[in-house]
């Protein structure tokens, strides 16, 4: 017996084993961006149907197809393509020690606390610290009372402190050293 139609066979896709996301999204932690100060992450997605075209959606049929986009970690927004995401984010970013601390990059005491050779270390439990500076002295910071026993905080007393007293809050607050309560900060 003959008939004129071609037999039709149910195509069979293949199966993509995904057990290990709960939501059928998948983040790949290479495909990172970032643009406007949002920080942008890749998302990978298998949906149900056949992908859509312009003139056509219908996701009834059985197959699967995958999607991208991109989700901004710091406000949530999401987005087809990275380029899309013209305005700056809601988010601000977090700001940095120097600002956390009201330090200015300008003043001279913050520049050597930052680039000269200098070993914190936590004394006790408190708010004791040991500073060995580049000339090999050691001198003691107490970061609660903002006091260091060095002859520039001693004879002048400046406002934001020595540069030992801020190397000292700079290292507290980057997570170096331990903050007086003995544990460590982000």
């Amino acid at each position: 017996m003959s008939t004129d139609q071609p037999i039709h066979r149910e195509q069979q896709q293949p199966h993509h084993d995904r057990s290990n996301t709960s939501d059928r999204e998948q983040r790949y932690s290479g495909d990172v961006a970032r643009l406007n100060g949002h920080e942008l992450i890749a998302i990978d997605e298998w949906l149900p149907g056949r992908e859509p075209t312009q003139y056509d959606l219908d996701l009834t049929d059985s197959y699967e197809y995958r999607t991208r986009y991109w989700r901004c970690r710091n406000c949530g927004q999401e987005r087809n393509r990275r380029d899309e995401f013209r305005d700056q984010c809601e988010t601000p970013a977090p700001p940095t020690p120097l600002e956390e601390g009201s330090y200015s990059i300008n003043d001279p005491r913050t520049r050597r606390a930052l680039s000269e050779d200098m070993d914190v270390r936590f004394a006790t439990v408190g708010a004791l610290y040991e500073v060995v500076s580049e000339s090999g002295h050691t001198y003691e910071i107490d970061i609660e009372k903002e006091t260091c026993s060095c002859p520039d905080f001693e004879q002048r007393q400046p406002d934001d402190g020595c540069k030992h007293l801020r190397r000292v809050d700079l290292e507290i607050r980057t997570g170096l050293v331990p903050a007086p309560d003995g544990t460590f900060v982000r």
